[in-house]
């Protein structure tokens, strides 16, 4: 193509020819360039072809070209049809930029309203709960102070009636000391001895705090704080735990759902599942159910060397084994990639992700209507691993890709939350 856009491009002015004329040396020139050039020899012993210089003793006739004349015709107006379809592919291009611009600022929209509505309740719930707290850390403080002061005014009472009593004790001691100094023995005798009944040693019992009220007001502040709680996620009650398994009838021949639906194991033996259209020819399996609203689930990744887990449309290609049929490779499907590094990826497009440790236990959070996906590392600390923002045109599944050597697993258990966050252990950005 190249080539023969040189040779339809004439010598003098450097652009396709207008009007082709050639000489009799056989160049071709558009009309107006040659006249032009040789109107600028006029008068001159001879005329020259302006690219091979060959010479006419008089103004050579200039003949036009019919052929050439007929290909850039045609060249032209194939030209004016590309242009029309980039024109019409641009303005698709175009339009489809400015929707997902628009879309995207929906989204935008949507999230700082969330984020303003969660913000509110979270203020109120807070709230509420410090608020009860408070009561009952006063009371408490004062029912231990109250108590305090009683126990001690006990002990202060006992200590001072034991005083009193250590010095009648001293001062009977006294007595009898000076009774064994007399000579005289007649009036030791006459003097009745002191028995033990005279002067008991006090109650022994042993005088403590009672801590029974502050306990039974712990009890009630928590009370009141589980009611506060219980309240609040009936009004909120957040996402929902996947409760579909894993769709046997989705499975690629070398993958092994375990008994439970939870397991999907990487086997070299072929296992024979029955053909049908639901069934992967990749390695590749997902849920039973499908969902439309929050979501959470879990995976326990400890026993896979390489996963990848994600969500997937219906739609999904299955039977062909392109990259098309990949999760995270085409525009029905998003996921987070663990193999040499961590990656997110949709639609071929991947984003590499920082990862501090390697990940055993993964929480995926789902927020259909504000088109979030989320993923979480969990353990001792929660750590937000990578979120996805998108618009669901149809219900998703969870999508696992599992590797040889590989096993990946359904937790069950409840959301960690209900309010749509995680909350085992400390969460860190």
């Amino acid at each position: 193509m190249a080539l023969l856009n040189n040779e339809l491009v004439c010598s003098i002015c450097l652009y396709i020819y207008r009007d082709p004329v050639m000489l009799n040396c056989g160049h071709n020139f558009c009309r107006e360039c040659i006249e032009r050039a040789l109107n600028t020899r006029h008068g001159s012993i001879a005329y020259t072809c302006p690219e091979c210089r060959a010479a006419y003793l008089y103004r050579p006739v200039l003949l036009g070209n019919r052929k050439l004349c007929n290909i850039i015709q045609h060249l032209q107006e194939h030209s004016q049809e590309r242009l029309q379809h980039s024109f019409v592919d641009l303005t698709r291009k175009k339009e489809a930029t400015e929707k997902r611009a628009e879309s995207l600022s929906e989204q935008k929209r949507k999230i700082q309203d969330t984020s303003d509505v969660l913000e509110k309740v979270m203020d109120t719930f807070f709230k509420m709960i410090i608020k009860d707290i408070k009561i009952f850390r006063k009371t408490a403080l004062r029912e231990i102070s109250r108590k305090r002061e009683h126990a001690l005014m006990q002990v202060s009472k006992v200590i001072q009636e034991l005083e009193i009593r250590k010095t009648e004790l001293s001062m009977k001691i006294q007595e009898i000391h000076k009774l064994l100094n007399m000579a005289d023995s007649i009036t030791i005798l006459q003097q009745e001895p002191e028995t033990e009944d005279e002067y008991p040693q006090g109650d022994n019992t042993e005088i403590n705090l009672d801590e029974k009220p502050i306990n039974l007001i712990v009890k009630r502040c928590l009370s009141s704080v589980s009611w506060t709680l219980s309240e609040f996620t009936q009004l909120n009650p957040g996402p929902k735990v996947l409760e579909g398994l894993l769709d046997v009838k989705t499975a690629c021949n070398y993958i092994r759902v375990s008994p439970d639906c939870r397991s999907a194991s990487y086997v070299s033996a072929d296992q024979g599942y029955l053909e049908g259209p639901e069934r992967f020819n990749v390695c590749q399996v997902l849920s039973t159910c499908s969902f439309s609203a929050q979501q959470y689930w879990e995976v326990d990744a400890s026993k896979a060397k390489e996963w990848i887990v994600g969500v997937a449309y219906h739609s999904i290609n299955r039977k062909t084994m392109d990259d098309d049929a990949y999760i995270g490779f085409n525009n029905k499907s998003w996921c987070l990639e663990h193999r040499n590094c961590l990656s997110a990826l949709h639609n071929k497009v991947r984003e590499e992700v920082t990862l501090r440790s390697p990940v055993e236990l993964l929480g995926v959070y789902v927020d259909y209507d504000s088109g979030i996906i989320s993923f979480y590392q969990l353990g001792d600390y929660i750590r937000h691993l990578y979120s996805f923002s998108a618009t669901f045109t149809e219900n998703l599944h969870a999508a696992f890709y599992v590797f040889p050597d590989s096993c990946v697993t359904i937790h069950k258990r409840e959301p960690r939350a209900k309010t749509g966050l995680l909350s085992r252990g400390s969460y860190v950005c």
